[in-house]
């Protein structure tokens, strides 16, 4: 059973990455890279506790580092909704922001 579902923005956060990644080094490492990102999701499903409240940035968001990534989710039944996934390295309020203007 999933016990965790992708949001819209999400798989658009990892298409985003994955290009990134191709362009700049091969499409085997851009698809490691999201395989590394994606066995966190079903870790956070598993045991959605482990990531820290991100109760500044938004109402129930959590957020786990991954590699030198940060995936935002939020707890539900079961398991949890991936909200986003940023690299650690940006402004991540802006970035969540953004996001939701787009």
């Amino acid at each position: 059973m999933t016990r965790y579902r992708v949001s819209r923005d999400a798989g658009k956060d990892l298409d985003e990455i994955f290009v990134y990644w191709a362009e700049r080094a091969s499409p085997e490492v851009a698809d490691r890279l999201i395989d590394a990102l994606t066995s966190r999701f079903w870790l956070l499903g598993e045991y959605p506790e482990m990531g820290r409240q991100c109760e500044d940035l938004a109402h129930g968001v959590r957020c786990f580092p991954a590699g030198k990534y940060l995936v935002y989710y939020r707890k539900g039944e079961p398991g949890v909704e991936i909200l986003h996934v940023f690299h650690g390295a940006r402004d991540q309020a802006k970035a969540l922001r953004r996001s939701r203007r787009e």
